[in-house]
């Protein structure tokens, strides 16, 4: 027999440790935003601890389906207030269109918070915030919390879509009143181009330095190799699947540089860019 494979731990980064038990939310709304997107809105007990989120975290949802889509799905969370968290919701399959028909009053699980989060704001750093699509909740969520500790002029956001429809989110993002650079593939809304066109230029190499970015892979690895090129740190949050967020089920591995495999919920989401091939 084969002894199970032990994953290396990532390099430290302060998270929060989260209940290893489902809680019951009810949906307060559940709003379409276009672009096969829906904005949901949930009342949360306080098992779920939602003053200790923080951004680039992510929680698991089961909707209340059955057995049919058997597996949770994850998402990272979009802001929290008292009591209340927010979800984006972009349909892509089964599971994701079901969540996208639920009415106010209906019920979900949830199990977090989970997870690894990018490294908070800080007064000696500049962070530059890239978002893809879908992937821009926990970047807002990170530009809200520079905003509300009085960090708002260390954060500029560069959030990308292949057209103005897919910018779900951007009013949303300007009521923060942080920099924000809009930029698509077709020219529809900001400027022309890919995320990385955008981030080029701003990119100084100082050693204070940091990009935050999630999105699609191809948009990860596109980041990645340009803030290796310019010699500036990059922390990555990758979507993948996972099954059980927990680090149990090694579902969501993903391969390190030197060797071996981390796992995407508990070793991340968040990575620096060294630390895995995305």
């Amino acid at each position: 027999s084969h002894s199970p494979v032990r994953l290396p731990p990532a390099k430290s980064m302060s998270m929060t440790r989260a209940p290893a038990r489902y809680v019951t939310a009810t949906v307060r709304w559940n709003a379409p935003l276009g672009a096969d997107c829906w904005l949901l809105d949930l009342v949360v007990p306080p098992e779920l601890a939602v003053e200790t989120v923080r951004p680039g975290q992510f929680v698991m949802v089961k909707g209340p389906w059955g057995l049919h889509p058997l597996l949770p799905r994850p998402f990272s969370v979009l802001e929290t207030s008292p009591g209340r968290v927010e979800l984006l919701n972009k349909v892509v399959g089964r599971a994701t269109r079901q969540l996208a028909a639920l009415r106010p009053g209906e019920v979900v699980r949830l199990l977090g918070p989970l997870g690894r989060p990018f490294p908070a704001p800080a007064a000696d750093r500049r962070d530059l915030l890239v978002g893809g699509g879908s992937g821009i909740p926990p970047l807002y969520l990170h530009a809200r919390a520079a905003v509300r500790a009085g960090l708002g002029d260390t954060v500029e956001v560069i959030y990308g879509g292949r057209s103005a429809a897919d910018l779900v989110l951007l009013s949303r993002l300007r009521g923060l009143e942080v920099p924000v650079v809009a930029c698509t593939d077709d020219g529809s809304a900001g400027e022309p181009g890919l995320v990385t066109d955008v981030l080029s230029p701003r990119l100084s190499g100082a050693p204070a330095e940091r990009v935050l970015a999630c999105g699609p892979l191809p948009m990860l690895r596109a980041v990645a190799a340009l803030c290796r090129e310019r010699g500036v740190k990059a922390y990555l949050s990758l979507e993948t699947e996972m099954a059980c967020g927990l680090g149990i089920c090694r579902g969501c591995s993903v391969p390190r540089p030197g060797g071996g495999y981390a796992c995407a919920c508990v070793d991340g989401p968040v990575f620096a860019s060294d630390e895995v091939l995305p």
